[in-house]
């Protein structure tokens, strides 16, 4: 089982911050975000995992090296200019050799089995299925709607919503097991704008598996502050 972790993106909202160190390298409870989420991969057997870098990368590349002291097999690829949350998978389509596989988003930590999302995903005879949880405040993530049947048929990024009410919400784990995604991806697209509503309009089976475990984010100076170990 192979997983692809996002951890290129330049943290802008938290200023100064992220200035001198990348945003999957934020430290929770001792240890950067970025380890924790490798970790969660070496639990479910995940052993081959791809990251992408571009800020501060070096930082990145030799905290984890290939991965050995960590008991997975890491490659990355360093990408000159950002290739956003979809585009990023383009650099690693020869490594998956068609098979299933995780994406991560590195800049968040969920305490979850990943085991259980293949379940899930088996289970409904899915394309995509996307880990959910649920928050108040959804101005930075993506709102997720489901029919009865946990199928995914609406996605928003962003939206603009009453944060006075719990939306489920992307938790920022998918499983992917149809590469004819790969159809739907080109470079700088994003999953959240714009392929996830482009698969769920072309009738790809999308599937949202809701878990009730805490989403750990350092989006803002505020949740840096919250969460910092």
């Amino acid at each position: 089982m192979k997983a692809i972790i996002l951890a290129a993106g330049i943290g802008s909202r938290l200023g100064d911050i992220t200035k001198t160190i990348p945003k999957p390298m934020i430290k929770i409870d001792g240890k950067p975000i970025l380890e924790h989420n490798i970790k969660m991969c070496k639990n479910a057997g995940v052993i081959d995992i791809f990251i992408n870098l571009h800020h501060l990368p070096n930082m990145i590349n030799n905290y984890f090296g290939d991965g050995h002291k960590f008991g997975v097999n890491i490659n990355y690829s360093f990408e000159k200019t950002l290739l956003g949350t979809a585009g990023a998978l383009l650099s690693f389509t020869e490594q998956l050799n068609n098979e299933p596989f995780f994406v991560i988003y590195g800049d968040s930590y969920i305490s979850f089995s990943l085991l259980d999302l293949i379940k899930f995903h088996k289970k409904k005879h899915a394309d995509f299925s996307i880990l959910l949880t649920r928050k108040k405040n959804v101005k930075n993530r993506g709102k997720v709607i489901c029919n009865k049947n946990e199928q995914v048929i609406k996605f928003i990024e962003k939206p603009d919503v009453d944060n006075s009410k719990y939306h489920l919400i992307n938790a920022g784990i998918y499983f992917i097991s149809s590469h004819k995604i790969f159809n739907c991806i080109k470079p700088k697209l994003d999953f959240g704008y714009d392929v996830l509503p482009i698969i769920i309009k072309n009738n790809f089976k999308v599937f949202g598996m809701y878990t009730d475990s805490p989403l750990i984010t350092v989006d803002t100076p505020f949740l840096y502050k919250k969460n910092l170990s």
